[in-house]
């Protein structure tokens, strides 16, 4: 009872406070909501294949990586291509990061690199988005039939580069079907499309060792 009280009291926040307030979900879109939220509250891990197109003044860079998170502190990112940059891997556990390249590994990464790679996550996604003021839920019109929700929110640290992100989740499945990142005009910076999701996936926990 105390944690459907809990729920119902964040949906009331999220609708009437972060959300948009010129909007007012009907009661349908309030269920598919509430089934995201419960979906993903229960998430204790996944796996994913992800395709992430980096925008860029001189074109897109396209990066296929496979993502594995466990209890949402524990994250593997691993490139499977380009071939010039495959079998990368970033490795986070708590505070701790870990990256391998060629068999090699270092304790840093490139700035702009991590900080895409992090927005990337479907799990970092919504510690921000439950963390924003300033949120925005929006179903697709048939509900009935599936369709779409749209998740977006404020980024709590902003710059010129990133300014927002999106995730567009499946109604019928539940599943994420992309993140996006727009900057400060309104433009995409990189948007991480999930070809494949594994909710609750079984990950061994030593793949997070560093």
């Amino acid at each position: 009872m105390k944690c459907r009280l809990l729920l119902l009291a964040l949906m009331i926040i999220l609708i009437f406070g972060g959300c948009n307030a010129n909007k007012r979900l009907s009661d349908d879109e309030s269920g598919i909501y509430e089934k995201i939220h419960h979906y993903y509250n229960k998430m204790e891990s996944y796996s994913a294949k992800v395709v992430l197109t980096v925008k860029g003044n001189r074109g897109d860079n396209v990066y296929e990586l496979e993502q594995k998170v466990l209890k949402n502190d524990k994250m593997l990112s691993c490139v499977l291509s380009p071939d010039d940059v495959k079998g990368i891997q970033t490795i986070k556990n708590g505070e701790k990061v870990k990256v391998i390249y060629n068999g090699k590994e270092k304790h840093e990464l490139e700035s702009e690199a991590s900080a895409d790679l992090d927005l990337s996550y479907v799990n970092n996604f919504f510690s921000l988005y439950y963390r924003s003021e300033e949120t925005s839920v929006s179903v697709s019109a048939n509900v009935e039939k599936g369709g779409t929700t749209l998740l977006e929110t404020d980024l709590s640290d902003k710059s010129t580069r990133r300014q927002k992100a999106s995730m567009l989740i499946d109604n019928n499945t539940l599943t994420p079907k992309n993140i996006t990142v727009y900057d400060m005009g309104g433009n995409v910076v990189f948007i991480a499309e999930f070809v494949e999701f594994k909710y609750n996936d079984k990950i061994d926990d030593k793949i997070f060792e560093i």
